[in-house]
């Protein structure tokens, strides 16, 4: 099996962009343009396990990637213990890329949803969310229109409905998924309250609201003075920052950064506080690496 240092796509270095994280809420807003996989049901009865969801950076996730076979293998082992995935860096508008790992997932039991290129230069990356129509239902998925401009990436939202084990009943969550660029994250960052406020207008449904992706947010692209600022991990009132400044998002060994966060919103926490347990861990792994896990019971 190739190691990291061996591997064109996951180097060591590379490898501190792919990260792994545990979820609880999805999430949608306002209008752009997507493409579906096929429909799907709730299996009757639910899950009898919690929802289990991941954002997974990727790096360059095209026809490179797909054409490693070790690589696919990883990727498919690490996200068959989710129902859903975000990932970032997908760049394969012909979707060749997307639908091999379909295939390689198992197409009857995984679907997908996936933004449209976004990025206002030449570099540009696509969104999609992967999931598993037995366990959870897409009810809608839109990339939030940035009349504004604040943001290079237009953060992509999914609505998802599933078995709430806490509950014992369905729900309905807003999931905000935002690949923040390193240059622009103090702005950017500033930008995403607008993003989340237009997901409170527009889904007053949802039970919770949580914001997370790359975000950048550490050590060389955002000082300790600017996070300090930052209305998003400094408003408690408003937002819980679910990974703090504290946290190591990355797997490289001489690297210590909080770059990838989870925020949620105050109507979310009445739901997050009770049944959320964290364990943060760093794994390194041939080919893919994994870091932050956050366990949701």
């Amino acid at each position: 099996m190739t190691t990291p240092t061996q591997s064109p796509v996951f180097t060591k270095k590379q490898s501190e962009r792919n990260i792994f994280r545990l979820l609880y809420f999805l999430a949608v807003v306002l209008l752009g343009t997507v493409q579906h996989a096929n429909s799907f049901v709730l299996n009757d009865p639910p899950p009898s396990h919690p929802l289990r969801m991941a954002s997974f950076n990727i790096r360059r996730f095209g026809k490179t990637v797909v054409s490693r076979t070790e690589v696919v293998a990883n990727i498919v082992r690490i996200m068959e213990r989710y129902d859903v995935v975000f990932v970032m860096e997908t760049r394969d508008a012909s979707m060749e890329s997307v639908n091999k790992l379909r295939a390689a997932l198992g197409e009857t039991r995984w679907n997908y949803t996936a933004s449209v290129p976004v990025g206002r230069s030449t570099y540009k990356e696509q969104y999609v969310y992967w999931y598993k129509p037995a366990n959870v239902k897409l009810l809608q998925a839109r990339l939030y229109t940035d009349t504004a401009d604040d943001i290079d990436r237009d953060p992509y939202m999914a609505q998802f409905q599933y078995w709430s084990q806490s509950l014992g009943s369905e729900v309905k969550v807003t999931f905000v998924g935002a690949h923040l660029k390193p240059a622009d994250v103090v702005e950017e960052m500033e930008g995403l309250t607008k993003v989340i406020s237009a997901a409170e207008r527009v889904f007053p449904d949802s039970q919770g609201i949580v914001t997370m992706g790359d975000f950048n947010a550490d050590c060389n692209y955002m000082n300790g003075a600017e996070r300090r600022a930052a209305t998003l991990l400094n408003t408690p009132a408003k937002y819980t920052s679910f990974l703090g400044d504290a946290s190591d998002t990355t797997v490289a060994h001489d690297t210590n950064c909080a770059y990838d966060r989870l925020i949620y919103t105050v109507q979310a926490v009445v739901m997050i506080v009770a049944v959320v347990v964290v364990v943060v861990v760093v794994v390194v792994v041939v080919v893919v690496a994994e870091a932050a896990v956050v366990v949701v019971v």
